[in-house]
C-alpha cells in the first residue's frame, strides 16, 4: 500500500504569520506617517510647503491607508494595539493573538523610527545645532517620532483627546467594515479608513498629535530613548498615547456593539452581497462552484 505524505502546515499560515503581517503593516504605517511629520517639522523653515497642519492629516491618512493594503488579508491590519484590545475584548478576536500582535506592532513602529531617524539624520543634526542627541535637547525633535500635549493643554484635555480619537478611530471602524451596514467594496475600505484618520487628525490633531495608537507612539519613543534621547524621550507623557487610546478603543468598540450593532440585528439585516469581513479588511469571499 502506497504511503502518503502530510505535509506540515507553515508557521506562516497561523499567528506567526499574521503577527508578521502585523510587523511590516505597522512598518509601513510609520515610514509614511513619521515621514511626513519630519518633513513637516524638520524642513518648514525653508518656505516648503510642509509647514501646513494638512501636510500631517493627510500624510497619516495615507500611512494608515497603505499599511493596511499590507497586511489586509492576512491579519485584518490592525497596526495599532488599541484595535487590536478592542477587538480581543470584544471577542472579536482571541486572547491568545493579543501580546503576538501587540509585540509586532511596537517593534515595527521602533524598528521604522530607526530607519526615519538615519534616513533624517542631517535635518535632525541641523535642528540640534550639530549637538549630539541627549535628554536636554530630545524635545527639539522629538515631535517628529512621538506626541506631546501643547503647553497650554492640560493632562485631562490631552487624555480626553486621545480617548475621543480612538473611541471614534474604533467605532467607525467596525461601521465601516461592518458587513451589514452598506460596506466598502472593490477593495477599497482602506482608503475609506485613511480619511477617517484625516477626519480625526483635522478635528481632534492639535491638543495632543493624536497618537490614536500606542505603537505609534511608544514605538518610536522608545527608539529615541535608545538613541540617546533618555528620559527626555521617555518621560511623564508616555502614558497618556498608551493608556488613553486602549480604553477609547475598547469604550468605542462597546457602544457600536451596544447601539448600531444592535439595531442591524433586530431590523434583520445580513451581510451584504457575498461580503466578509476581517479586521479592517472587507472582502469578497470566493463562491465554490461544483462540477
Amino acid at each position: 500500500m502506497a504511503s502518503q505524505s502530510i505535509s506540515k502546515p507553515s508557521a506562516l499560515s497561523g499567528t506567526w504569520g499574521e503577527s508578521l503581517a502585523e510587523f511590516f503593516g505597522t512598518l509601513v504605517l510609520i515610514l509614511f506617517g513619521d515621514g511626513c511629520v519630519a518633513s513637516f517639522a524638520l524642513f518648514n523653515k525653508f518656505g516648503t510647503f510642509a509647514n501646513n497642519w494638512v501636510v500631517i492629516i493627510f500624510g497619516w491618512g495615507f500611512a494608515v491607508m497603505l499599511g493596511i493594503y499590507v497586511a489586509g488579508a492576512i491579519s485584518g491590519a490592525h497596526l495599532n494595539p488599541a484595535v487590536t484590545f478592542a477587538m480581543a475584548v470584544t471577542k472579536r478576536m482571541p486572547w491568545s493573538k493579543v501580546a503576538p500582535y501587540i509585540i509586532a506592532q511596537v517593534l515595527g513602529a521602533l524598528v521604522a523610527a530607526a530607519v526615519l531617524y538615519f534616513v533624517y539624520k542631517g535635518a535632525i543634526d541641523n535642528a540640534l545645532g550639530g549637538a549630539a542627541l541627549s535628554a536636554e535637547n530630545v524635545s527639539k525633535v522629538g515631535g517628529v517620532f512621538y506626541t506631546s500635549r501643547k503647553d497650554f493643554v492640560g493632562v485631562f484635555g490631552a487624555f480626553g483627546d486621545e480617548f475621543i480619537g480612538t473611541a471614534l478611530l474604533v467605532g467607525l471602524i467596525l461601521a465601516i467594515t461592518d458587513g451589514r451596514n452598506q460596506p466598502v467594496q472593490a477593495n477599497l475600505n482602506p482608503m475609506i479608513i485613511g480619511f477617517l484618520i484625516v477626519a480625526i487628525g483635522a478635528s481632534f490633531g492639535l491638543n495632543s498629535g493624536y497618537a490614536i495608537n500606542p505603537a505609534r507612539d511608544f514605538g518610536p519613543r522608545l527608539w529615541m530613548t535608545i538613541a540617546g534621547g533618555g528620559l527626555g524621550a521617555l518621560n511623564e507623557y508616555t502614558w497618556i498615547p498608551i493608556v488613553a487610546p486602549l480604553a477609547g478603543g475598547a469604550v468605542g468598540a462597546f457602544i457600536y456593539d451596544f447601539t448600531i450593532s444592535k439595531v442591524l440585528a433586530a431590523k434583520g439585516l445580513g451581510q451584504s452581497g457575498n461580503t466578509e469581513t476581517q479586521g479592517e479588511a472587507v472582502r469578497e469571499r470566493e463562491e465554490v462552484v461544483e462540477s
